[in-house]
């Protein structure tokens, strides 16, 4: 029951985000998950910015044209990861990952944080589908924040250089919603990061780290990760495959 009624006000919420970015609705179909939903969580924080997929590029074109026709700027081009733009001041990302043929379940299998299984579809106008995943309710449930199985696997296959940055962002949404780190979560992905990764494995995840976290977020990172990171002896990624090669014409009109 509790579930439920989280599901509605989620479908509400939605429908208000749906109204802002198109007030006379949108012919098409997509995806807004994660970090938009935060104020369902805790009321007085804002939305830092809302977070679109799409199933390839050509829907992309279409989404960015009808967000541009309706008054938005484009403010810098992150191919691939994404596009950014501004909308009557607020932030709005388009991913270029390309869903296909998935569903709204997948794109939430993609983050790094459980916390941010969040999320709706959108087609013609109307919410179509709401989804909260099971490892995200549990973590509202324990108020601790974890990292998706599905992630951690992915850095232990993988061994990808956003571990790093999913550490920053487990200690600061973490702080940010009032919740716990969820120890055994984040000594698994130290342990991961010491034992697993080479040397150069971890160098590239440090690169990451200031290049992303450090640059991009005015100096808002965290000392005693950096340090721990750089000590001698002692962030789902989709698969560059579903994502654009190029960027969208769009971004070289902007530059």
């Amino acid at each position: 029951m509790i579930r439920a009624l989280f599901q509605l006000r989620m479908r509400h919420h939605a429908q208000r985000l749906g109204r802002f970015l198109f007030p006379n609705g949108y012919e098409g179909e997509f995806f807004l998950c994660g970090g938009a939903f935060k104020p369902l969580i805790r009321k007085e924080l804002l939305i830092n910015d809302l977070d679109l997929w799409v199933r390839n590029r050509v829907e992309r074109e279409k989404l960015c044209a009808a967000l541009i026709a309706r008054g938005a700027t484009l403010l810098r081009d992150f191919h691939p990861y994404c596009m950014k733009l501004r909308l009557d001041g607020q932030i709005v990302e388009i991913t270029y990952h390309n869903v296909e043929d998935g569903n709204l379940q997948d794109i939430l299998n993609t983050f790094d944080l459980a916390i941010c299984g969040l999320g709706a579809r959108y087609h013609n106008g109307q919410i179509d589908e709401i989804c909260i995943s099971n490892e995200c309710w549990d973590t509202l449930q324990h108020r601790e924040m974890h990292v998706l199985e599905s992630y951690y696997c992915l850095l232990l296959e993988q061994k990808h250089p956003s571990l790093l940055r999913t550490l920053h962002r487990m200690g600061q949404t973490a702080n940010e919603l009032q919740y716990e780190v969820h120890l055994e979560s984040e000594h698994r992905l130290w342990d991961l990061y010491w034992n697993t990764y080479t040397e150069e494995e971890r160098q590239r995840s440090r690169d990451l780290y200031f290049a992303t976290i450090v640059t991009h977020q005015t100096h808002h990172h965290q000392e005693h990760l950096v340090r721990r990171a750089a000590a001698s002896g002692y962030a789902p990624i989709p698969h560059f495959e579903q994502r654009d090669s190029l960027p969208l014409q769009l971004a070289f009109q902007a530059a």
